[in-house]
């Protein structure tokens, strides 16, 4: 396509012959499945992204059933199989370092299907490869609406108009912003961050999620295909206070010698800026659209990766905003997007509550908290872990 093109030019392609004309701001994991799914039915959507083609990738997934039935669907299951690692037990030691708990896994595999590992670069371009056309490099600079349309204006002053906006930038979504306001959104914030790693160590199992949870500070092994992401975190008031080699070897000098833990910190990969991920997220308290402009995925509702939930709840609600609007009139989009939110409200908001349970067990700063949880965690048999993982899965 030629460089001289517009924005606006390069959007118009996407979206001739659209039933629908949809623009989908945002081609992370919710904004590409949502094209992906809609392009199946033989809808044409537009989607934009600001970044480039090539994405930092920065962490590791656990893809809950949930998300890979959609895979299903798109006809991506053997690829996605190819390129992540099927998880069978989740590990959970004390604040020390020592007499780790072991669960299963295949309860939950058995009866909803696989929990798999994998880096969210690779899962992203397993997703994207099945689109034909994206446009990078693209970011919207205003938006206005009206009862029938949405006018939108691109970084090069090219515009489209469209019947619908649906945004999908993540946490820090323009769109959101634009036209939602501040006390419409919450924040949830542990007060707590880390930064990932990545392993390629052969003496770490790559089925096995494992975690340390100690008193302001933590360590997860979670494999993704192949080699292992790490996180490693603890209260921001300290990680900010340090430099990330210095905080990690702060960490290495705490975990027990013979550890799993201590295998993989001594093998990972360290550059000079890895990722931070702050451990916060956000929730839009009000409806998750405004006429005809809706939010989805992170922009919508994030997640913190306590219950490792984020990217299939994207998904799942992508797919159901997918199917809605295969049978929406395009003359009452506003309709359409209110069936959505009641489908998937109850899902979205009580899986992200579990999440933010869970980070107030994980994310302590206390010691005698942590001890107190560990004391707990004797208590906590498969059949309860089987139970939560469940209401997880099935949503309701």
């Amino acid at each position: 396509m030629s460089e001289s093109q517009s924005i606006a030019d390069r959007v118009e392609a996407q979206l001739t012959g659209a039933r629908v004309r949809t623009l989908i701001i945002g081609a992370g994991i919710a904004g590409s499945t949502l094209a992906a799914l809609m392009r199946q039915r033989g809808e044409r959507p537009a989607l934009i992204e600001r970044q480039g083609p090539v994405d930092a990738g920065g962490y590791m997934l656990g893809v809950l059933p949930l998300g890979g039935r959609v895979l299903n669907g798109l006809g991506l299951r053997q690829r996605y199989e190819n390129e992540s690692s099927p998880l069978k037990t989740y590990e959970l030691y004390n604040r020390h370092g020592e007499k780790p708990r072991s669960y299963p896994l295949a309860p939950i595999v058995d009866a909803y299907g696989d929990w798999r590992g994998i880096s969210r670069l690779a899962f992203l371009n397993i997703i994207r490869d099945s689109l034909t056309d994206i446009v990078f490099d693209a970011s919207v600079k205003e938006m206005h609406q009206t009862d029938d349309h949405v006018e939108v204006t691109f970084e090069d002053a090219s515009s489209v108009t469209v019947d619908l906006v649906v945004g999908a930038e993540g946490v820090h979504s323009p769109t959101r912003r634009a036209f939602w306001q501040d006390d419409e959104i919450e924040t949830f914030d542990t007060g707590w961050g880390g930064y990932v790693l990545w392993s390629d160590s052969a003496d770490l199992p790559l089925d096995t999620y494992s975690e340390l949870w100690s008193d302001g500070w933590g360590v997860g092994l979670y494999p993704a295909f192949k080699r292992v992401g790490i996180f490693v975190g603890g209260n921001r008031k300290h990680t900010k206070d340090c430099t990330a080699r210095d905080f990690i070897t702060e960490i290495q000098g705490k975990v027990p010698a013979d550890s799993c833990f201590a295998k993989a910190l001594a093998a990972a990969e360290i550059d000079e800026t890895p990722f931070f991920w702050p451990m916060t997220d956000i929730r839009t308290k009000s409806s998750w659209s405004k006429g005809r402009v809706v939010l989805i995925g992170d922009a919508c509702a994030s997640f913190l990766p306590t219950a490792g939930i984020g990217a299939s709840t994207a998904m799942d609600s992508a797919a159901a905003l997918s199917d809605e609007l295969s049978r929406a009139d395009p003359h009452l989009l506003p309709y359409a997007l209110s069936l959505f939110e009641k489908r998937q409200r109850h899902r979205v908001d009580k899986t992200q509550k579990n999440s933010r349970k869970l980070a107030k067990l994980m994310f302590v700063d206390s010691v005698a908290k942590t001890a107190l949880r560990d004391e707990a965690m004797h208590f906590y048999t498969l059949k309860s872990l089987v139970h939560d993982i469940s209401e997880i899965i099935v949503g309701d």
